[in-house]
Order: C-alpha cells, then sequence, then structure tokens
C-alpha cells in the first residue's frame, strides 16, 4: 500500500514566477468578462473564457501542471531560490531565507514544515 501511495504522491513542479503569472492571466481572463458583462456586450465566447480560467487559476494555486508532470518537467527546484513548494515557501526562499524541510518532511515544502539554515559567514 506504501509503494501506491508514494507513486500517486503529487509533486509541485511550478517555480513561483511561473505560478504568478499563470495567476495573473487567468484573473485578466475572468476580469474580461467582468468588463464584458459590465458594458452589457455579454456573448457566448465569455462563458467558454470562464472556464478555460479554471486551468491557469487552478494550477497557479496548486503549483502543479499535469501537462509538465505528463513529460516530467519543472520549472522549479533549479537553484536555492526557485524551490518548490508553497507559496509562501517559495516566496521565504526567494528572498534568500534558505528554507529547509524538517527530517521527515521532505516532501512537505510548507514554512510549517520547514527551517532556516543559518547564514553563512563570508
Amino acid at each position: 500500500m506504501e509503494r501506491v501511495a508514494k507513486k500517486l504522491e503529487v509533486i509541485q513542479n511550478l517555480s513561483l514566477t511561473d505560478r504568478l503569472v499563470r495567476f495573473t492571466i487567468g484573473i485578466g481572463m475572468i476580469s474580461a468578462v467582468g468588463i464584458a458583462i459590465a458594458t452589457g456586450n455579454f456573448v457566448t465566447w465569455e462563458g467558454y473564457l470562464v472556464l478555460l480560467s479554471i486551468y491557469p487559476l487552478g494550477t497557479a494555486m496548486l503549483g502543479v501542471d499535469p501537462f509538465y508532470s505528463l513529460f516530467h518537467k519543472k520549472t522549479c527546484g533549479l537553484n536555492d531560490r526557485n524551490q518548490c513548494g508553497t507559496i509562501p515557501y517559495q516566496v521565504d526562499a526567494a528572498m534568500g531565507h534558505h528554507p529547509v524541510p524538517d527530517k521527515g518532511y521532505e516532501f512537505d515544502h510548507s514554512l510549517g514544515a520547514s527551517h532556516h539554515e543559518p547564514a553563512a559567514k563570508h
């Protein structure tokens, strides 16, 4: 059973920048629909645009892109400041605080399950 759970585990594969771009695109799509409704120019394509906005918003919030997973690609984890994890964890890493997951929580990249490395002395 443990082997099956390990195979089903979702590994985040989107960087903070990728997530912010996707979120901005999703909000932009929703805003376009809101403007169309407010001006009274609502036609059929706005309904489809709302449905299409679910993908970028969902992937931005979850940090996982199923197409990236399909092709084993990642935009996070490429360097110390571009770590995979929750948005607060990624922001903390981007700020140079070097969060490190606690022992036994290597796959839980959240601020609650991490601590900071001591600053290196130069």
